[in-house]
Parts: C-alpha cells; structure tokens; sequence
C-alpha cells in the first residue's frame, strides 16, 4: 500500500506517521532516527523487561530489525489525537508476520514512544529466535549474540513445529 495520501492530514502526527511508515517501508534506519524524539521509548514486542530508550539506541534496533525482515509494507494509518496506529507485513527468516504499530508524538512533531505486538506466534518466535542474538551482538558482543542464539532458537523451532501439528487436533 502506498504511504502517500494526498487526503491525509498534515497534522505533525499523521506528518511523522507517514516519514515513519516509509522509512520502514524503505528499511531507513537513518530516516527513522530523523523523525525521533532525543528521550524515545521503544516497547519490545517480545518481552516486558526490555525498553529501548533514546533516539540513538532505537535507531540502531531498527537497523537490526530491518536487517532481519523482508518486504515489510504498512498499512494506512488509524488517529487519535497525538497517537497513531497502523499495521506492517513481513517475512522473517520465510516466516509471515504481521505486526500493529502503536505511536504518540510530542509537541514537536517527534516520535517519543513506540509499541509494536506481533501475531501469530510462530512469527513472534522466529522473530525472538533471529532478533535478539544480532541485538546482543550489537550490543554485548559477538559471544553473547551466540549464547542469545542459543537460548531463542528452539523456542522458534518448537513453536513452529507444533504450529504445523496442533491445528490437526482442533
């Protein structure tokens, strides 16, 4: 779907939402960091312990984020206020994802939280599987990008086994 809308509003909000779904779409992790808010929060979809905080640091998780999805395309967005939604399909590792996006943006126009939920689970655990190894990596180093590998991979492997499986018996 295209981002461009000539019938969307240019409200600083639907402004940043639009840069922001066509940067995803391009995979621009520095169009990203541009539309960021210096104090941003980033929501991990997979685990509540973890937040990504400040403009730098969520802009080099989407560089991992877009390393690891293929043909993300986003949908067009929903608007409350100074709060954005839209949804984005992907493939990670040939696994289809779908994922909704949740956004508010500051008096300046700048992106200052993000939440992202993913479905369905098999997608959410290969993501888990391929995503936090190369974020520990980046961050921890090589050795802990492999432990990380270690510890996520089968829960992607068992989840998508019993994906295949499970619905024969429902």
């Amino acid at each position: 779907m295209s981002v461009a809308d000539p019938a969307a509003s240019t409200s600083p909000a639907s402004t940043a939402t639009q840069a922001l779904r066509a940067a995803a779409e391009r995979g621009d992790a520095d169009a990203v960091a541009d539309l960021l808010a210096p104090d941003v929060v980033f929501h991990s979809p997979m685990t509540e312990r973890v937040t990504f905080v400040g403009r730098e640091e969520v802009a080099a998780l989407h560089r991992d984020i877009f390393a690891v999805l293929d043909g993300l395309e986003t949908t067009d967005p929903l608007a409350l206020g100074d709060s954005r939604s839209f949804s984005f399909r992907a493939q990670v590792r040939g696994v289809e994802l779908e994922a909704h996006v949740l956004l508010h943006v500051n008096e300046q126009g700048q992106i200052d939280e993000l939440k992202i939920f993913v479905r369905p689970f098999p997608a959410l655990a290969t993501l888990f599987g391929t995503l936090p190894p190369r974020v520990s990596a980046r961050r921890r180093g090589p050795l802990t990008g492999t432990v990380a590998a270690i510890v996520t991979w089968p829960l992607a492997v068992a989840v998508r086994t019993a994906d295949r499986f499970t619905p024969r018996f429902l």
